[in-house]
């Protein structure tokens, strides 16, 4: 194959991966999804550990609030951590591919009944991070992200725990809030294809030289 037609599929490569659109690799991560006959109005609903209520998640720890225009849900239906009585512990496993980069992004505010320091312990295929809600207004809203790169194919596990900073009480079973989660597979930036031509050019420039001696 010449240099040229190898440049131009991999500027077509590059102009079809610009353009696709981003696919979140959790299942229900706004929460809006319940199993048939789980469903409520107005103010929280308590999920107890073991329960499938909340579409693709499974529930741990002690048990998680299922909040809808009450406490600070963040939009529509959300995710108090500490749970009546917690804390609760939420997790879902989702398909990776070796030498892939992955970025969680996720929202989070507290509950206003409980203090400032609230947060979650989140676990996110390598990577781990604490995250807490520390401002004194509780409707505060934290849009946090972390990253890792899968070692191996297979499944990698999000998970949230209910969490607070030293000396910060669990008060009233009012906790750290979550929702909208999201994970996406890094796109290569538009540098790396440049790269990748550039490298396509050299080969060709060397190989027109050689071929000239």
């Amino acid at each position: 194959m010449k240099i040229a037609t190898i440049a131009a599929v991999v500027a077509l490569f590059a102009a079809g991966t610009a353009s696709a659109s981003p696919v979140n690799l959790i299942t229900n991560g706004e929460f809006e999804i319940m199993v048939p006959g789980y469903a409520f109005s107005d103010g929280y609903q308590v999920v107890n550990s073991g329960s499938i209520a909340i579409m693709g998640w499974t529930v741990g720890g002690g048990s998680v609030d299922l909040i809808h225009n009450a406490y600070n849900a963040i939009s529509g239906y959300s995710i108090d951590m500490l749970g009546t009585p917690g804390p609760g512990f939420l997790s879902q496993d989702f398909n990776v591919v070796a030498g892939q980069t992955y970025n969680l992004s996720f929202d989070m505010a507290r509950n206003p009944g409980g203090p400032a320091g609230q947060g979650v312990a989140v676990s996110f295929g390598g990577a781990a991070g604490n995250f807490y809600s520390t401002a004194a207004a509780s409707n505060t809203l934290y849009s946090n992200t972390l990253s890792f790169t899968a070692a191996s194919t297979g499944l990698a596990t999000l998970s949230f725990a209910s969490a607070a900073q030293a000396g910060t009480p669990y008060d009233n079973y009012s906790g750290a809030v979550i929702d909208n989660v999201s994970v996406m597979a890094a796109v290569p930036e538009p540098e790396t294809y440049a790269m990748l031509l550039a490298g396509l050019g050299l080969m060709g420039f060397l190989r027109r030289r050689k071929a000239a001696k």
